[in-house]
This record gives C-alpha cells, sequence and structure tokens, in this order.
C-alpha cells in the first residue's frame, strides 16, 4: 500500500514538471492573455466614457424639444454606435494577439 502511495506522488511529480518549451508557451500565452485584457480593458472605458455622454445628450434633448432634441439625439446615437465598434475592436485585437501567440507556439513547436 505504501509503494502504491509512493508511487502515485512521484507520478504526480513527473506530471506537474513542464518542459522549457511548454513553459515558454505558457508564458507567451500568458503575456498575449494580459496584452489582450489590457487592451479590452482600456476599450471598455472608453467605450464607458462615450456611453456617458450620449446619455448626458439623451437627457439634454428631453429637455430642449424640437429640432434641438432632434440634433442631440443624433449625437447621442453616434457615440452609442462608437461605443459598440470601440468595444468590438478592442475584442477583435485581443483576440488577433492571442492567434499571434497560438502561431508562434505552433511555429516553435515544429522547429
Amino acid at each position: 500500500m505504501r509503494f502504491l502511495l509512493v508511487l502515485a506522488a512521484l507520478a504526480s511529480m513527473a506530471a506537474c514538471q513542464r518542459t522549457p518549451e511548454q513553459q515558454e508557451a505558457d508564458a507567451l500565452r500568458s503575456d498575449a492573455s494580459q496584452r489582450g485584457a489590457a487592451i479590452e480593458n482600456k476599450a471598455n472605458a472608453e467605450a464607458d466614457r462615450l456611453q456617458q455622454q450620449a446619455s448626458d445628450l439623451e437627457n439634454q434633448a428631453a429637455q430642449a424639444g424640437g429640432m434641438t432634441a432632434e440634433r442631440l439625439r443624433i449625437r447621442a446615437n453616434a457615440l452609442n454606435q462608437e461605443s459598440k465598434v470601440v468595444r468590438r475592436q478592442a475584442g477583435m485585437q485581443a483576440d488577433a494577439i492571442k492567434e499571434d501567440a497560438d502561431a508562434r507556439i505552433k511555429a516553435s513547436k515544429s522547429r
């Protein structure tokens, strides 16, 4: 019984050891993930700012009425659309960074 316990412990320790290539791949993935998250966080902050501006314009439009209100609503709509584009662009950039890291990892494995 003790032998099996020691054998299981040794097997689990061996499974936890990572080769230098695996460690490098993990580091590349982690770096890519962090860079992507930073881009998305920055974009989310910008998009939130744009949406707040849009909300302020909508409130002004509600008070203004008439053609001024229509112009303010158009601006608010444009800011809301821009915030969506900012988020989508950041997501695409983050995905591209992660895909680049995966491609580098695959290329290094094929060498």
